[in-house]
């Protein structure tokens, strides 16, 4: 009877210390994000965040030097999720005037009404307070959300607005969505509520 000798497994490739690094960044953003998902803004400390990644103080000390490295990484990780759970709409086919208007505001809705959104928010406001780490928080969500809004801009244009015309949309548009998300805090979205965004698409799609 013939035997066959199996060639062995190449070895893995070894990561090299810059990829071992972002991965442990990637690890240690990812375990801030969620602590102040589950916690609110007053759990984001540099203990809980090393002890939810699963490392010591010093270890995210090695990567984020200071509480508000850490905060960024936070903030960075929410809109960086919501930046792919954007993409995923804008990756679907164009559906026309109306549908683009209502696949619009329905990924407004996904984000407005997410964890993502209330993470950077709350990280938002309590910056506004701080000088230094003001400009840097604005940075990161000018960086991330902007394109977002032009890329939906460039399908309403390719749907018959005028450039003006569709920034002027998704401006409104964010501004409906992100009070309606606001207003769920203390009331449920009501008939009205729905009323009004029906009208809104019509009035934009009168003014097309």
């Amino acid at each position: 009877m013939n035997s066959t000798t199996e060639n062995p497994p190449a070895p893995a490739a070894r990561r090299t210390q810059a990829e071992r690094s972002e991965t442990m960044r990637a690890r240690l953003a990812a375990a801030a994000y969620e602590t102040v998902a589950d916690g609110g803004l007053k759990a984001l400390r540099l203990r809980n965040v090393a002890n939810a990644a699963g490392v010591s103080q010093g270890a995210l000390l090695h990567h984020f030097p200071d509480k508000n490295a850490v905060i960024l990484a936070a903030i960075e990780q929410a809109l960086q999720l919501a930046r792919d759970d954007s993409l995923a709409f804008l990756d679907m086919p164009p559906e026309g005037p109306e549908g683009t208007l209502r696949a619009m505001l329905e990924e407004f809705r996904g984000f407005f009404f997410s964890d993502r959104f209330w993470v950077a928010m709350g990280i938002a406001l309590e910056a506004a307070r701080d000088e230094t780490l003001n400009p840097s928080v604005r940075e990161r969500v000018a960086r991330l959300r902007k394109p977002i809004y032009a890329a939906w801009e460039d399908r309403l244009i390719a749907n018959g607005w005028s450039q003006r015309d569709a920034a002027r949309i998704v401006r409104s548009g964010t501004s409906m969505i992100s009070g309606a998300a606001v207003r769920r805090v203390w009331a449920q979205s009501d008939e009205l509520s729905i009323e009004m965004e029906e009208e809104w698409i019509a009035d934009r799609l009168a003014r097309r």
